[in-house]
């Protein structure tokens, strides 16, 4: 059995690094003078071009897998 503890507190990195992104957003808010509407803009566009991008790959590894069956 897996220890639960060592599962979810191991990977530190993750962490770290989603508490600087926050705090590059909080900059950009602060010291920039960026609105929250701006900053949620910036992460659909963000989220939409991730989208455009991993949708395909996806298609394209399901059929790279199914000419190789």
């Amino acid at each position: 059995m897996k220890n639960w503890r060592k599962s979810f507190f191991g990977n530190r990195g993750f962490g770290v690094n989603m508490i600087a992104s926050f705090c590059f957003i909080l900059l950009a808010v602060y010291g920039w003078g960026l609105t929250w509407k701006e900053v949620g803009q910036y992460l659909l566009i963000i989220l939409c071009l991730m989208l455009a991008l991993l949708i395909p790959a996806f298609l394209l590894g399901l059929l790279l897998r199914k000419i190789r069956k």
